[in-house]
């Protein structure tokens, strides 16, 4: 059978509030796209981002639209702005921190369901803070890190 073409409107998704006063619009889930590609809006305060982590069960791909964002993968820092784009498989340890903001960009999942990690996290991070996220993590294949030293500035 034919799967029909998805549309999400403009400011219709799902919206997801993070820690640091980040949050995502999750515009196509697995739901939508079953074994494909999740995709999420996201805005980042200045400052803000997640804490170092890896998922070897999915990939991402983030695209900045506006502001700033330092890039750490393992031992390296990139900075991106608007228009790069960065791939990073699953299992390298990888952390996003905007540095200029807010930061506006486009996350890619594949394949979907880590979207769903976000309609529980802020809830987690209300009744346990970080030991919930870890917790919660463990449940989407994904593992929060101790950040390594930075050794390489990719500007």
């Amino acid at each position: 059978m034919q799967r029909a073409p998805t549309i999400t409107r403009a400011n219709t998704g799902i919206t997801h509030g993070h820690a640091g006063g980040a949050h995502s619009c999750t515009a196509l889930s697995a739901e939508q796209n079953p074994g494909g590609v999740a995709v999420q809006f996201g805005t980042m305060p200045e400052g803000s981002g997640p804490p170092f982590h890896r998922h070897p069960s999915f990939d991402e791909v983030f695209i900045i639209l506006e502001g700033r964002v330092e890039f750490q993968a393992n031992d390296e820092v990139h900075t991106l702005g608007p228009g790069d784009l960065i791939q990073v498989p699953g299992e390298v340890p990888h952390a996003p921190q905007c540095v200029e903001g807010p930061a506006k960009l486009i996350m890619l999942v594949t394949p979907a369901r880590f979207e769903n990690f976000f309609h529980h996290l802020e809830d987690a991070l209300k009744a346990g803070g970080k030991q919930a996220m870890a917790d919660l993590g463990k449940d989407f294949g994904i593992e929060f890190l101790d950040r390594p030293d930075v050794r390489k500035r990719h500007d």
